[in-house]
């Protein structure tokens, strides 16, 4: 079912206009939200904790019908997600510089400039996807961490979709001396950092509660000496924002344990930080806490 799902986005995304797409891809997100209730209910549960936050945090009134309306944004905005990602071969520089709004790329530029690599951490969090064929796009060199789908040939599909725009994929489970390689050619490793694959995780806090976050990316900055920033792309009606925070520096009188711990937990604020600005483009359908 997943596969035919993905080759029908792929169809979409090359052989139809834009907005023919996306609206095809919002009747199948409703259908989606209506049929496949234990999804529906991971989402409300996740974004019942954000939005609770959000109340705190900001004063935002939480209510149930508010609740309902931003798990069925999440819905539309994967649906656009999915479109943007198989309609991938078709952007050029020029796409960038009329559809995207980049801003702080100076942080990059400065976490670049001493020569031992950076980790951009991101999250499942509006169209990460496009943040690094828009980062290839702009000149930069970047790999991106991803994790084997359920089948090969989806696997296939998304390594293809990314490598053709110059964004080189590293699966989870391979050689990682393709990353060290690619920190030592000073080059960009984007990793997502919102939610635990294939390691045992750090407790930090996040939206108020106890949650494990992934300790890889953290780790890996302090075994290489790599700089550590966040970024994301969140989509803005029918263009996109690309952003980068400032680099984490880390106190060099910590122990390396404790440098670990650091990254991790403000690489949690900054991810949170950006969640509470735009939950509805918050996709992970992944349960977040018990």
């Amino acid at each position: 079912m997943i596969g035919i799902l993905y080759r029908f986005f792929c169809f979409l995304g090359t052989h139809l206009p834009l907005p023919v797409s996306y609206f095809i891809a919002r009747r199948i997100a409703e259908l989606r939200y209506i049929f496949l209730p234990s999804l529906r209910r991971i989402m409300r549960e996740n974004m019942k904790v954000v939005l609770k936050y959000r109340e705190k945090i900001y004063g935002e009134k939480f209510d149930y019908s508010l609740l309902k309306e931003k798990v069925k944004q999440t819905y539309y905005y994967f649906a656009k997600y999915m479109v943007d990602f198989f309609n991938l071969p078709k952007w050029e520089r020029k796409d960038v510089e009329r559809k995207v709004k980049v801003e702080n790329i100076s942080y990059l530029d400065e976490a670049l400039s001493y020569g031992n690599g950076v980790i951009v951490l991101t999250a499942h969090l509006g169209n990460w996807e496009l943040a690094g064929v828009v980062t290839s796009l702009l000149g930069y060199k970047i790999n991106a961490i991803a994790i084997p789908y359920r089948g090969p040939s989806i696997t296939r599909i998304y390594k293809k979709r990314r490598e053709e725009k110059g964004v080189k994929v590293i699966l989870t489970g391979e050689n990682p001396k393709k990353i060290l390689k690619a920190l030592k050619s000073n080059e960009i490793v984007a990793i997502l950092g919102d939610r635990l694959f294939t390691e045992k995780g750090m407790e930090v806090e996040f939206m108020g509660r106890k949650t494990y976050f992934p300790r890889g990316p953290a780790t890996l900055a302090v075994k290489t000496k790599a700089k550590f920033l966040p970024g994301f792309l969140v989509m803005e009606g029918n263009s996109y924002r690309l952003f980068f925070g400032k680099i984490i520096e880390v106190p060099e009188n910590m122990e390396e344990k404790e440098k670990i711990r650091y990254l991790v937990e403000k690489g949690a604020k900054e991810i949170e930080k950006n969640v509470l600005l735009y939950p509805e483009q918050w996709l992970n359908f992944s349960p977040m806490w018990d």
